[in-house]
């Protein structure tokens, strides 16, 4: 099968992609980045600034800005999901301008908590920068411009990082590409599926 991971699934992805990669053809890094922790926390603060500059003034801001504190703070399926509801305007590239597309989504959406610790409280970081440039599957790297937790920096450094790998930028969102630009999504995918040996 082809792989698709989104997000943290992309770090799935790659785990699965370098420990066995005779059972992938090909393998598809959305939203995703070598490593976690610190680095990458940093990266996401500076995205968070970008989103509060570009909306500066408007008057849901500070309930965004208390979502993405309340996400840090969750620690079961109900804390995330609230956070995640409250922030989601920060994971679409322009949602005022698109509010009537998103609402439902916002009201309606529910996630899953998954702890970034190791059973002892310890955090658990991943750091594949090192492994990558070992990896044999095809892979194409897919990133919106707009991204706050796993931005344009981390593409390029996947990209940077695999060998003949393609990357594929949405100029027009955020964190979920594949509802804000769908056909540009599906584009990117089917191009790159569409390319490897049958």
């Amino acid at each position: 099968m082809i792989l698709l991971g989104h997000s943290h699934g992309g770090f799935v992805a790659q785990y699965v992609a370098l420990r066995h990669p005779e059972r992938l053809p090909g393998l598809v890094l959305y939203e995703s980045a070598p490593v976690t922790g610190p680095e990458h926390m940093a990266e996401a603060a500076a995205g968070v600034g970008d989103f509060v500059r570009r909306n500066e003034g408007n008057p849901e801001l500070p309930a965004v800005l208390a979502g993405l504190q309340a996400a840090g703070a969750a620690r079961d399926d109900e804390g995330i999901t609230a956070a995640l509801r409250d922030l989601l305007p920060a994971y679409v590239a322009h949602y005022w301008e698109r509010e009537d597309e998103f609402k439902e989504l916002r009201t309606t959406l529910t996630c899953t908590y998954i702890s970034s610790a190791d059973a002892d409280g310890t955090p658990d970081t991943i750091d594949d920068r090192a492994a990558l440039p070992a990896l044999t599957v095809p892979a194409l790297v897919l990133v919106g411009h707009y991204d706050i937790p796993c931005g344009p920096r981390w593409a390029g450094e996947l990209h940077a990082l695999i060998p003949g790998s393609r990357l594929v930028e949405l100029a027009d969102s955020g964190h979920l590409g594949h509802i804000e630009e769908p056909a540009a999504f599906a584009a990117a995918v089917r191009d790159f599926t569409t390319s490897l040996p049958a």
